[in-house]
């Protein structure tokens, strides 16, 4: 969600924001910040009005959807807090994530191109069985989502041009990175990401970052290094570090 022109916001001061392991009791401040952050667009898309269950359910089942994903090998999810040091501190929600990354490594990406958001994944890794889940109670969990822009529409199609550019390679994968609007545009995400980086920039040599981004987000990851591509995916696709003989768009876009 954009500023509005001359609404500067002031920037977290080191220290303020707290970037750490995402746990089980995070889930429900996680999905609770999903629904604030990603714009209303998206939701009419895969939760279109008249399928649509009331807030606190769709909240209690993207919650419960998430817990096999944390225990996942060669994944990293992380959250971004407020420290008690910071004046915008609530000791009320002590423990509210303001933001969240979310990365696939690449132990897990060389061998698998499979986004956990994706409804399958429940199948092809086991989770129904892992949970203790029936196929009635894991159906009621995607009760209200049109499934097939969802899945066919969204989260196949990307994660086939995933496949087309880094089949193969291990890499970093993000899926998600979101901070809630009231927190936007003050630092939050750079650290999220700048987690991530750190770590692969470590590694060697660094693997790809590969990420889906929206048009009004790409700029930031562009200051990060990562770089639009020609071709599948153009417009949404961006690489870090890509690998050779992937094409990629001039620095401006």
């Amino acid at each position: 969600m954009a500023t509005p022109i001359g609404d500067k916001k002031r920037r977290f001061a080191p220290g303020e924001v707290i970037i750490s392991e995402v746990t089980k009791e995070d889930l429900q401040s996680l999905s609770e910040g999903y629904y604030a952050s990603f714009p209303v667009p998206w939701f009419d898309k895969i939760e279109p009005t008249h399928l649509r269950a009331e807030q606190n359910v769709r909240i209690a089942r993207f919650a419960e959807r998430m817990i096999p994903w944390i225990s996942e090998p060669h994944t990293r999810w992380t959250k971004a807090t407020l420290s008690p040091s910071s004046p915008e501190y609530d000791p009320s929600a002590p423990n509210r994530v303001i933001g969240h990354a979310g990365w696939l490594l690449p132990e897990r990406t060389k061998s698998e191109i499979m986004n956990f958001w994706r409804k399958d994944a429940s199948d092809s890794l086991g989770w129904r069985e892992k949970m203790g889940w029936t196929n009635e109670y894991e159906e009621g969990l995607w009760s209200g989502t049109d499934l097939k822009a969802y899945q066919e529409g969204s989260f196949l199609l990307w994660d086939k041009v995933r496949g087309d550019y880094l089949e193969g390679i291990g890499h970093w994968h993000l899926a998600p990175l979101w901070v809630v609007p009231e927190h936007q545009q003050r630092g939050v995400a750079s650290l999220l990401l700048r987690d991530g980086i750190e770590l692969a920039d470590k590694e060697t040599p660094p693997s790809p970052m590969y990420l889906e981004a929206m048009p009004d987000a790409r700029v930031i990851y562009q200051h990060l290094g990562y770089q639009g591509v020609e071709g599948a995916g153009e417009g949404f696709v961006m690489i870090r570090n890509p690998p050779e003989g992937v094409k990629v768009l001039e620095k401006k876009e």
